[in-house]
C-alpha cells in the first residue's frame, strides 16, 4: 500500500477518542489500579484482530502485550507506552483532569502528556496497520504496561517473557514534542535516617537529637564528589535532597530524622560505588561523632540507557520523522527515566523515544496534548512501522 493510502487511514476523531477514554479511566500511581486501563486497551486491540494477552499483576493491576503478528523473516517492533499516570496534587485545574476536555485544539487532563496521548497513538497505528493487511515480516509488538511512574513492575514483568524478542528496536512515546531521544540518565534514589533518643524538650542534653544529626550529614553529603564523566547527550550527575521528616512535637527532642535524595546518574557510574561512598561517610561520622547513627536503604534503582544516534533503526526513524514533520531530529538525551530501563538490557535493543505530548507538562497541573501533535506521531510511527518490519 502507497504512503498516502496507509496515512488517510489515520483519522484525527480516533486517536481524540482513544486518549479521551484512556484519560477518563484513572490509573493514579501509587496506588497503582490501571486494570480498567489495560481492560479497555486490551479489548480495543482484540477486536482488531491482534493476539493479545492481559497480564495481570494483583486484582487492581494490570499490563497489557499484544502482537500484530507476520511472517516473522524479520525482528519485530516494540511499541511500549504507560498505563499509569501520578496524582493530580493539590492545585486547582482550568478543566477537570479526568474529564478530558477537548479545547484551544488540545485534550486536557492527567496523562495527556505523559503518556496516554502516546499510548492513544499506538492503539492507533495497530488499527491502521491491522485494517491495511501490509505483508509485514516482523511483528509489530505492543506493550501497554503498569508502574512506571513507581518501580517499572510491568515492563520488568513483559520482558522477563521469554518469546518477546528479538525486536530491532523499542521505541516509547513519552512526551518529546515527536523529538527524538536516544539516551536517558539512571535514577538512584537513598532515604538516609538518623536514629537519637527521645527527651523533653526543656533538658535537651538528656536526649539525643536526630535532627542535628542529620543536619551534619547533609552538609557532609553536600561535600562529596561522586565520580561521573561528562555524558555528550546527557551532561553529568546531579543529586538532590528534595524530602525531610523528623521529630513528632515542638517539646520534644527527636529520635529519628529522614532524608530521601534522588541522584541521577550518567553512563559509567557505578550505583554500588555511589551507595558504598555514602555508607562510608556514615561510618565516618560514627566514629567522629559521639552518639551518632545512621542508615542508608536503596528506595530506586535504575541504570542510565544509551543508544548510539548512529544505530540504522535510529537513522530509519529519523528519516520517517523528517518526512512527516519536515525536520530531521538531531537525536538528544533526557534526564528523567522510562521502561526503557526494563527492556533494553534484557532485548539488547536500540531505544527510541518519540512522543506528542510536551515534557514540561508532564507531572504538571494542566496536563494537556496538542490534538496535531497526537495526528503527527500517529503518522510517525505508522510509516516507522511500515518501513521497519515490510
Amino acid at each position: 500500500m502507497e504512503k498516502k493510502n496507509l496515512l488517510s487511514l489515520i483519522k484525527e476523531a480516533e486517536v481524540v477518542k482513544f486518549c479521551q477514554e484512556l484519560v477518563r479511566i484513572k490509573s493514579v500511581n501509587p496506588p497503582g489500579d490501571e486494570l480498567q486501563a489495560a481492560e479497555y486497551v486490551a479489548s480495543v486491540l482484540k477486536k482488531l484482530g491482534l493476539e493479545v494477552e492481559l497480564i495481570k499483576h494483583s486484582p487492581t493491576r494490570a499490563s497489557v502485550l499484544a502482537r500484530l503478528k507476520s511472517s516473522r523473516k524479520k525482528p519485530g517492533l516494540l511499541y511500549n507506552g504507560h498505563l499509569d499516570t501520578v496524582p493530580v496534587g493539590a492545585e486547582e485545574w482550568i478543566h477537570e483532569p479526568f474529564r478530558a476536555d477537548v479545547a484551544e485544539g488540545k485534550i486536557w487532563g492527567r496523562g495527556t502528556a505523559d503518556m496516554k496521548g502516546g499510548l492513544a497513538v499506538l492503539m492507533v497505528v495497530a488499527k491502521v496497520l491491522a485494517e491495511a493487511r501490509l505483508p509485514l515480516q516482523g511483528d509489530l509488538i505492543i506493550a501497554a504496561t503498569a508502574g512506571e511512574e513507581v518501580d517499572s513492575l510491568g515492563a520488568t514483568t513483559v520482558a522477563a517473557r521469554p518469546n518477546l524478542g528479538p525486536v530491532q528496536a523499542v521505541v516509547i512515546p513519552e512526551p518529546s514534542y515527536n523529538d527524538i531521544f536516544v539516551a536517558e540518565k539512571g535514577a538512584f534514589w537513598i532515604e538516609i535516617t538518623t536514629q537519637g533518643k527521645t527527651a523533653h524538650g526543656s533538658m535537651p542534653e538528656m536526649g539525643r537529637n536526630a535532627v542535628m544529626m542529620m543536619v551534619t550529614l547533609i552538609n557532609e553529603l553536600g561535600k562529596m564528589s561522586f565520580p561521573y564523566k561528562e555524558h555528550p547527550l546527557l551532561g553529568g550527575f546531579t543529586q538532590s535532597i528534595n524530602t525531610i521528616a523528623g521529630g513528632v512535637k515542638t517539646n520534644v527532642v527527636p529520635d529519628y530524622c529522614a532524608v530521601t535524595v534522588d541522584m541521577r546518574t550518567v553512563p559509567g557510574q557505578d550505583h554500588r560505588a555511589i551507595l558504598g561512598q555514602v555508607e562510608d561517610l556514615i561510618a565516618d561520622l560514627s566514629r567522629r561523632l559521639p552518639d551518632f547513627k545512621a542508615l542508608v536503604k536503596v528506595t530506586n534503582d535504575r541504570a542510565p540507557v544509551e543508544t548510539s544516534p548512529e544505530e540504522p533503526a535510529v537513522q530509519s526513524f529519523a528519516d520517517v520523522v523528517a518526512e512527516v514533520a519536515g525536520e530531521r531530529p538531531v537525536p538528544k538525551g533526557v534526564r528523567y527515566y522510562t521502561d526503557a530501563v526494563a527492556f533494553v538490557p534484557v532485548l539488547k535493543a536500540p531505544m527510541i523515544i518519540c512522543g506528542p505530548g510536551d515534557a514540561k507538562l508532564a507531572h504538571q497541573p494542566n496536563e494537556h496534548v496538542e490534538i496535531s501533535k497526537l495526528v503527527q506521531a500517529a503518522r510517525i510511527y505508522t510509516l516507522a512501522a511500515a518501513k521497519l518490519l515490510q
